[in-house]
């Protein structure tokens, strides 16, 4: 059943098999190419976030539970102390470095995709 209309054909699905052939499987493995990619940036996320976090601890809330902030130190002002601290710097790089790869990971999950 294969009707030309000039250059081009009409024709239904599968009309030169014999029905018996198994049709293929078509599995999608290219975003499981970039899990490992994936599993770097969330890791770096982590450390990311823990480093501000520890920077966070040791700088502001450590002094507060302990009973070491006293009443000439404005929390306001440690916070940004905490932000320029070295912990605090590397902890923002690292957050970057974690959505860049993470960006990019994604996008090419998507890129390379079919």
């Amino acid at each position: 059943m294969n009707t030309v209309f000039g250059l081009s054909r009409l024709a239904p699905p599968g009309w030169n098999q014999d029905g018996t052939a198994i049709p293929p499987t078509l599995i999608e493995l290219t975003a499981k190419r970039w899990k490992g990619l994936l599993l770097v940036g969330y890791a770096f996320l982590i450390a990311g976030f823990g480093l501000i976090g520890l920077q966070l601890w040791n700088g502001l809330y450590g002094p507060l539970f302990n009973g070491q902030l006293g009443l000439e130190q404005s929390p306001v002002a440690m916070l940004g102390e905490v932000v320029t601290g070295a912990a605090g710097i590397v902890g923002a790089i690292i957050l970057a470095f974690a959505l860049a790869v993470l960006i990019y990971a994604r996008f090419m999950a998507w890129w390379r995709h079919g």
